[in-house]
């Protein structure tokens, strides 16, 4: 879709480790206009002190917190990136009271805060519900409820216990409303996050693209959605009229569009962490071991590789047949076929289609700052690395664009995939004709392929 001439943008270059595919953009850069963030900071920490007090003096029983259930969930409240979620629904309350009487705009506004601390605390409760780890996972990967317990079972209990207590304070918050509609909607979106969770590694019907935006849609998408369709609802609009129609597509196209460009930074740090490992265990001469766990991990949430094995029948018959890739080499493998396919440049088309979908839905939304700043909103979670949406690019002017060598990182990844490509051709870790987890050190690799004789032996050995 991005590659038949219907872009209208300039050329970019990816802000992945994917930098060297270079793609049409179809948005451009962020135009100047009313910061989102900074339009409704006054709400947000108004909203933020709330959910702290419920952390601080309610998550336990009696009225004192248990200091596991309180490190574990407040560790959530206090993560890097911003909380656009409720964003979106205060913006959108804000544009819509504009059609309210003056006198009561105030309590409206005070239900959208209800309606953005719902929206804000289920995400957090799934993003919790994440972090329960599996049989094979180290503790580090886990949240602090694992490392003050150094277990996994216990810290998995703190984990699940502590995901339910929000949900049961959204529902507390939900009866609050009075509005039986809203809480039907808001059950249905739980529902919904549940259905995608389940298919969260691999879309039910299999590996094709739709699948994978419809599990989006039920995993991310769905919550903001019915958060903009309920401030619609409560600001007296009907579920089928215009308004309340376009108010949820709003927030069902811009949930899309940064989930699948979120999938597609994470698809990326997965597989950084195979570089690292590669290279470490290639520089220090260690013993290298994959097992079948961290040869998938770049599979999940992975819309480029979802993409690739969609026009790759071998390759997807492959990973489905085995259930994931057998070997290292398999893997460089597809990782070079997101670049030969543009699944990256297919992908962002995607995300850019949907946030410009949720940007035609404001047409119904009364103009003026609010409006404009969630047309900005949905530029920003479209940006390659989101860097809009990270805390650490805010400073007390506002924010501030990092700094980045792009060039010198494509470089590198160019470095990195011939490096990886050729200690898989060589042998150096599992191969097509080596088990998973076949332990070879450099040293005696060199020796082996050495002991074959001739100067093309050497030479390889050497390498």
């Amino acid at each position: 879709r991005v590659g038949d001439g219907q872009g209208l943008g300039r050329r970019v270059r990816m802000g992945l480790a994917m930098r060297e595919a270079s793609v049409e953009t179809k948005m451009g850069d962020v135009p100047d206009g009313p910061d989102p963030l900074e339009l409704v900071q006054g709400d947000m920490r108004r909203l933020k002190r709330k959910i702290k007090a419920v952390i601080d003096r309610n998550l336990g029983s009696g009225g004192e917190t248990h200091p596991l259930l309180k490190s574990s969930s407040k560790d959530f409240f206090e993560r890097s990136e911003k909380t656009w979620r409720p964003t979106v629904v205060l913006l959108l309350g804000q544009a819509l009271s504009q059609s309210l009487p003056v006198e009561e705009r105030a309590a409206y506004m005070d239900d959208c805060m209800v309606l953005a601390e719902i929206v804000e605390i289920m995400h957090t409760s799934t993003v919790i519900h994440d972090t329960v780890l599996e049989d094979f996972d180290s503790l580090e990967k886990g949240n602090p409820a694992h490392v003050i317990y150094s277990s996994s079972v216990a810290g998995n209990k703190i984990s699940i216990l502590s995901g339910d207590f929000l949900l049961a304070r959204a529902s507390v918050l939900l009866s609050s409303l009075r509005n039986t509609q809203v809480v039907e909607i808001m059950a249905g979106a739980l529902e919904a996050i549940m259905t995608g969770q389940m298919g969260l590694h691999r879309p039910s019907g299999g590996l094709t693209t739709d699948n994978y935006i419809r599990t989006v849609e039920d995993r991310t998408s769905k919550l903001l959605a019915s958060g903009c369709l309920c401030a619609a609802l409560v600001a007296g609009h009907k579920a089928d009229s215009e308004v309340a129609m376009d108010a949820e597509r709003v927030g069902m196209k811009l949930g899309t569009a940064y989930q699948i460009t979120r999938d597609m930074i994470m698809t990326e740090k997965n597989y950084e962490k195979l570089w690292k490992k590669i290279n470490g265990c290639v520089d220090r001469g260690d013993e290298v071991v994959f097992d079948q766990y961290e040869i998938n991990e770049p599979l999940q949430r992975a819309s480029c590789l979802i993409y690739v094995l969609e026009h790759d029948a071998e390759m997807r018959n492959r990973v489905e047949s085995e259930g994931g890739f057998k070997d290292v080499e398999q893997l460089l493998s597809a990782r070079e076929a997101i670049e030969s396919t543009n699944a990256v440049g297919v992908m962002r088309g995607m995300a850019e289609d949907s946030a410009t979908d949720g940007i035609r839905a404001l047409k119904s939304v009364p103009e003026g700052d609010a409006r404009e700043a969630l047309s900005m909103l949905a530029h920003y979670v479209v940006q390659p690395s989101q860097d809009r949406l990270q805390r650490v690019n805010y400073k007390e002017g506002g924010y501030v664009a990092p700094k980045e060598d792009k060039d010198s990182k494509s470089r590198m990844w160019g470095t990195q995939l011939a490096k990886a490509k050729k200690g898989a051709r060589f042998g150096l870790f599992s191969t097509i004709s080596a088990k998973v987890g076949e332990k070879i050190t450099a040293a005696g690799l060199k020796n082996r392929l050495g002991s074959l004789g001739g100067g093309k032996a050497k030479r390889k050995a050497d390498e």
